[in-house]
């Protein structure tokens, strides 16, 4: 009786930590191929092999992803789908199973169920539905003009809009070019938690954002415009806390991921400023785990070299805003870093990217646990920019 007591509670206590693996949905690209990992099984979902940036429907059913410069969707059963060629950027509804993309400057709003497509406007470089999913904010980028640089211009437009101009309405204008401020375009955008502050990389030139780039926040009313920070144009790299209105960045000038990065808090309305990486470190992705933690992908500040072998990898740490107590997360072994973690609120699992530079694995492990385990092998590597890594490129969680 004592040895089936036992064995009832072994299975009460580790079926939870075995199923947290098979309940998590991620999308990642092998071999140039999109697959899924899917109540713990793997399936391959393209042949192409050029597939990239694979995103998950709010319902975590259907994947968008891109095929060179065309948006596909494939459906967890079905096969995949051409949605549009020459597209830019697209993003599924917060709420619903519809996907919004930019094609040829035109904002497009398509019905996965019924397969139609609805242009929006005109003249769009970027946008982001607003939470509801009723509506998108976009942006017009700047044009040259004999006397400079115009500003760049945002409004909201519902995506019933079909392109009439007076469903249009004006949000704001940035600030026009200045010694201190230049902008072409902007990243996406990302309300707080209230839906009262929007965040959003004001970007410049090209040549010129490889360097720098402007971290902004706006009310949603379009208002108290204020630039918050200097970082790389990674939209991964600024991400609204869960719960309160803090916005969390990577601050810091300059091409080389290796230096300069500092984890960085801005705390609304106040806009009080804490900064968290110690002397000697750079810090570059990381993940809201709670209210007041986070884990971080925390690297040795160095120099650039051009010799592979002497450039620094990365390891995780684990941090408390509150506090400021800071401890190692993972111990990778020589040669191996830790990058782009990810915090699986449902099943109380964290997920990284362990890598050699050359072949990499999907890690995860339970909360309050220390047993860390490989859950998908053989990930590509999205390309390597000064050590920045853009994982989203080949890999996304579903978190519903």
């Amino acid at each position: 009786m004592k040895k089936i007591a036992l064995c009832l509670l072994f299975l009460m206590l580790f079926p939870m930590q075995i199923n947290a693996a098979n309940t998590v949905k991620v999308s990642f690209i092998r071999q140039g191929n999109l697959w899924v990992y899917d109540n713990g099984t793997e399936r391959q979902l393209s042949y192409a092999r050029h597939a990239s940036m694979p995103q998950w429907s709010s319902h975590g059913d259907i994947v968008a992803y891109a095929e060179n410069d065309s948006l596909m969707i494939a459906p967890l059963k079905g096969k995949p789908l051409l949605v549009e060629h020459d597209v830019t950027h697209y993003q599924w509804s917060p709420v619903a199973e519809e996907l919004a993309y930019i094609s040829n400057g035109i904002l497009v709003y398509y019905n996965v169920k019924t397969h139609e497509k609805k242009r929006v406007a005109i003249g769009v470089d970027q946008f982001s539905w607003f939470p509801e999913g009723d509506r998108f904010l976009i942006t017009s980028a700047a044009a040259l003009a004999p006397t400079g640089w115009g500003p760049v211009k945002l409004y909201t437009v519902s995506k019933y809009a079909g392109l009439d101009v007076k469903k249009v309405e004006a949000f704001t204008t940035l600030p026009a070019e200045n010694d201190s401020f230049f902008a072409y375009t902007t990243s996406s955008f990302k309300w707080s938690p209230n839906g009262q502050w929007i965040s959003f990389i004001a970007i410049p030139t090209a040549s010129m954002s490889a360097d720098a780039n402007k971290l902004c926040i706006i009310t949603k009313e379009g208002k108290a415009f204020q630039v918050v920070g200097d970082m790389l144009n990674v939209p991964n790299w600024f991400k609204w806390s869960n719960e309160e209105q803090v916005l969390a960045f990577i601050n810091g000038e300059g091409r080389f991921a290796t230096e300069n990065k500092k984890f960085t808090l801005k705390e609304m309305p106040v806009f009080k400023e804490h900064v968290f990486t110690p002397k000697g470190f750079a810090d570059w992705d990381f993940t809201w785990t709670e209210k007041d933690n986070i884990i971080i992908s925390r690297v040795p500040e160095a120099g650039w070299s051009n010799d592979e072998k002497k450039r620094p990898l990365p390891f995780l740490y684990s941090m408390n805003v509150k506090t400021n107590k800071q401890s190692q997360f993972t111990f990778p072994q020589k040669g191996l870093g830790d990058y782009a973690p990810v915090y699986h609120k449902a099943t109380n699992q964290t997920m990284w990217i362990r890598t050699n530079r050359k072949q990499a694995n999907l890690l995860t492990r339970v909360k309050d646990t220390k047993n860390d385990k490989v859950l998908i092998s053989d990930l590509d590597l999205p390309g390597n920019y000064y050590e920045l890594y853009r994982w989203n490129e080949v890999f996304s969680v579903y978190s519903p």
